[in-house]
């Protein structure tokens, strides 16, 4: 069971939803000394809790060296069996050792993929370790540094910040049970500044309390960077499309704190104190691009980090044999990227799937739902408050806009609807998380929480509160199930949303030319 259904455990209808299938076609291609095998540069495990998510997962070796590949032999990604496209995959996950460059033909397979929508995941280590694929990228060659961040000087990224248990810093230190922390970039929504709800991580780093806030550590990573768009092309598509007008910027998304102290076992002097960037997104969807994350090290992913495998008898993050709480997060981080990258007409089963489960949590339940089917405004609003607080319980401030932002860009809701529900992105375009928002009389959360309330009062309209019932519904009408009710919900809170901005604009109106008479007769 994965760690956040234990939160569900005792709920016969969340135990039923989580079988509901969210699966993503992922190819993961690795190179040079990385695996796919149980060694410590293996990704036997990292591969195991994806594939825990219920996605499906090829992996694939640049010189066929790999151990446990799933496709044999050198891997090309412009000749392979089975074509890179998005017919076949819907997100590739890089992690490079090799300095050896795709080919052009390779280039331009992966950079078509990314412009049809697919997401890509993309990693290193320390120098020019993982240049081979990361710098032939378009955008991806600039969101991380390939090349300059060395491995033994002052100036190196070493977050092995505690000694072990001997109170030694010696460098199998990264496979013990104490990773790094982390710190999450918080981003506005455009609420006021003072208020906790208008402030969220990003979707990646997403968790009930608060945001993922560990990775494993290493003496030697690189770092992540959000470099300023700029026009021109690269493998044969434009790198950084426009849309609102303005060029789409990658953002760091998590920083990291290098300050670690002498390594005795292998001469590194001590750090000069700094941070550096540990994680960044580009968010292409604005531009009908795929989504991109890249990551500071595969140290992050492979086996000498998460289980020790190869470390001398350490055994990474685990203590009698148990993942530690932080791990647990780390996790999160992982299978929260896989739903992120998803392509955006791939995206909308995990959204429902939350949804799903918000409309049998006990909370939602005291509410004696359904109400009249069309629902106005007052009441859908009452249903969104509650779901979001339990959006957030089980998932972190900032689910609510998200779930709901996914389902309605995914639907065939009016795409003026769309558009408002998604004002705010404007903001994040630029890549600049201080700017104010425009000035507006629209209730935008207000506008999700009555869509929310919509989808929830439509689930429990549909869905049987029988398990064996709801489990043949899944079974055999989970595509049109969710495209049913999310359609059905989302009209009737086009309606109830209409409905009271005319109301709302009727009051507006009277009350400022109220202000505006009195003015005149001072």
């Amino acid at each position: 069971m994965l760690n956040f259904e234990l939160k569900f455990a005792g709920n016969q209808f969340a135990e039923l939803i989580f079988k509901l299938p969210c699966k993503q076609n992922i190819l993961m291609v690795a190179d040079g000394s990385l695996s796919f095998g149980t060694a410590g540069f293996g990704l036997s495990e990292f591969v195991t809790i994806i594939k825990s998510g219920g996605h499906n997962v090829a992996t694939a070796h640049r010189t066929g060296g790999g151990v446990a590949s799933t496709i044999a032999g050198n891997f090309n990604f412009a000749t392979a069996a089975t074509p890179v496209n998005r017919t076949n995959y819907d997100q590739l996950w890089l992690f490079g050792f090799s300095s050896s460059a795709l080919s052009a033909a390779e280039q331009t397979t992966i950079a078509q993929f990314m412009q049809a929508g697919g997401g890509v995941f993309a990693t290193g280590d320390h120098a020019s370790i993982g240049s081979g694929m990361g710098t032939t990228l378009p955008r991806v060659r600039q969101m991380r540094n390939w090349a300059s961040v060395p491995m033994t000087s002052p100036d190196r990224h070493d977050t092995v910040l505690e000694p072990g248990s001997d109170g030694i810093k010696q460098f199998e230190d990264q496979s013990d049970a104490i990773p790094q922390r982390i710190y999450p970039v918080f981003f506005s929504n455009g609420g006021p500044d003072n208020q906790a709800s208008s402030w969220n991580v990003h979707p990646v780093l997403r968790h009930e309390s608060g945001a993922v806030d560990y990775l494993p550590d290493h003496p030697h990573e690189s770092e992540c960077l959000a470099p300023v768009p700029a026009a021109g092309n690269f493998a044969g598509v434009e790198e950084w499309p426009m849309a609102a007008g303005v060029r789409i910027a990658p953002q760091v998304v998590a920083v990291s704190i290098s300050a670690g102290r002498f390594v005795t076992n292998t001469g590194k002097p001590p750090v000069k104190p700094h941070s550096f960037g540990a994680i960044s997104a580009y968010d292409g969807d604005a531009a009908n691009v795929g989504r991109i994350v890249c990551d500071a090290t595969w140290h992050h992913f492979v086996n000498v980090n998460l289980n020790g495998s190869g470390s001398g008898g350490r055994s990474g993050l685990y203590i009698a044999g148990n993942p530690t709480p932080e791990y647990l997060k780390i996790q999160r981080y992982y299978l929260n990227t896989a739903r992120w990258l998803a392509p955006k007409n791939r995206r909308s089963c995990w959204p429902f799937l939350q949804a799903a489960l918000t409309r049998f949590d006990f909370e939602i339940a005291e509410l004696r739902l359904p109400f009249p089917h069309p629902c106005p405004w007052d009441p859908l609003l009452k249903i969104g408050v509650v779901a979001e607080e339990v959006m957030t319980r089980h998932w972190g401030l900032g689910a609510m806009a998200e779930i709901v932002d996914d389902l309605v860009a995914s639907s065939d809701a009016n795409p003026a609807l769309a558009q408002l529900v998604k004002a705010q992105q404007e903001l994040a375009l630029t890549g600049d998380n201080t700017k104010e928002a425009e000035p507006s009389l629209l209730p935008l959360q207000n506008i999700r929480r009555v869509i929310l309330g919509s989808i929830i009062n439509q689930l429990a309209h549909k869905l049987p509160e029988d398990e064996t019932k709801l489990a043949s519904m899944f079974k055999r009408a989970q595509p049109k199930l969710i495209d049913t009710v999310i359609t059905e919900a989302i009209d009737n809170a086009e309606q109830a949303i209409g409905d009271y901005l005319q109301r709302a604009l009727k009051q507006t109106t009277a009350i400022t030319k109220a202000i505006q008479g009195k003015r005149v007769t001072r």
